[in-house]
This record gives C-alpha cells, structure tokens and sequence, in this order.
C-alpha cells in the first residue's frame, strides 16, 4: 500500500533577479474596477500543463463562491489580461513552474489562476489587502509571491487553522522574492492592512497570487 503525505504549508526564497525583473509591469496594471477603492490594481491570466508545457489558456471571467468570498462572492470579474512580454519572462515562467511543481498541477494539468495584484496606501489612510477578511479561496492550493514591498508598515501575511481563530497559525511580513503556498482546504489567510510610512508618498505592495 502506498503512503502519501498531505501538503500543508511550503516557503521558499527565489533568485533577487525574479522580481527585479517583473516588478515593472506592476506599474502598468489597470484599477480593479471591482472594489471601490483607488488603492487597487490587477490583472489575472490562467495556465494549464500540456504535453509538458505550459501554456497560457485564453482570457476568461473570474469567478468565486460567496460561501468564500464574502464581498464579491457570486459575481463574474472580467479583470485585465495579464501582459504577454511579462508572461513571456523566464522569471515569471519560474514562478509559474514553481508552484505548479510544489501542488502537482504540472502533472495532474489542473487549471493554474495567477492574479497580478498591486495595492497602494497613504500614511493617513490604511489599505486592505484583503477586504475578504480571514478567508479560504475555494481551490486546493494558494500561492503568494511578494514582488515588492516599498514604503510600507503592515501586510503581514497570516495563515489560520480556522476563521474564528485568534492568533494565527503563522505570522510574518512576505518580503521580496518570498514564495509561501499553503493547502487552501486545510488553512484560512489573509492580509493585514498597510500604512505608507513617509509622509506625502504611496505605500505599494505587489504580489503575485496563484491557485490551483
């Protein structure tokens, strides 16, 4: 009989150049015109192993159950579609592979979403990386990788065995070039809120999210 582990919670450091290399596509993503707010910024792309490549599947609508998502829950977003010359990057193809690798999605050809999101703050007005508050995504594994963090106190990334749970099972602040994936099915994350730390300029934090 054959014994398997199951996945919980994997963390990894990639190469510096990864992120120095994508970091600059960030800067030209559209507002996500599904949340009021003009701290938000996102595009979003979905790819599936085939023939042992990957290719990138056409644009679709994204869509969540309200059962996980509690504010847009239900509702078909039609996001921006992620840049080709950035999904044509060899860093980005290593994130890509990376987490397709750590989930198995490279051999079972599950459909991998990838959301490319930018969140802004001010010093006197925070900002909510996850205005879902504590919450699972509805697929089996999530991804988080931190492109940037500049100017910024807070977005601690925080993983929970539960929504009601107090203290978070994991606690810490994402830096660049940090990849953490967690078993969705087993864990609760989220986002804590952001603060620019100088006066007068914006807080960004970009972070790329994979599911599977």
């Amino acid at each position: 009989m054959k014994i398997e582990n199951k996945f919980l919670i994997e963390a990894f450091q990639v190469p510096s150049k990864v992120a120095a290399r994508v970091a600059p596509f960030f800067d030209q993503l559209p507002p996500d015109k599904y949340i009021n707010s003009d701290h938000r910024f996102r595009a979003y792309a979905r790819f599936q192993s085939e023939n042992g490549n990957i290719i990138k599947l056409p644009h679709s609508k994204f869509k969540q159950s309200s059962q996980v998502n509690r504010v847009l829950g239900d509702v078909e977003r039609d996001f921006s579609d992620m840049s080709q010359d950035m999904v044509n990057t060899v860093e980005f193809q290593h994130l890509l592979k990376s987490f397709m690798e750590s989930t198995g999605a490279i051999d079972d050809h599950s459909v991998v979403d990838v959301h490319q999101i930018r969140v802004t703050c001010d010093h006197d007005a925070a900002s909510a990386p996850a205005p879902e508050g504590i919450h699972q995504d509805g697929f089996r594994y999530v991804g988080i990788f931190c492109v940037q963090r500049k100017n910024i106190s807070g977005g601690y990334t925080q993983i929970f065995a539960s929504p009601v749970e107090q203290h978070p099972h994991m606690n810490t602040v994402l830096e660049e070039n940090q990849f953490v994936i967690l078993n969705d099915e087993r864990f609760y994350h989220y986002i804590s809120e952001t603060l620019s730390n100088i006066e007068g300029q914006k807080g960004v934090r970009d972070v790329f999210v994979f599911t599977a």
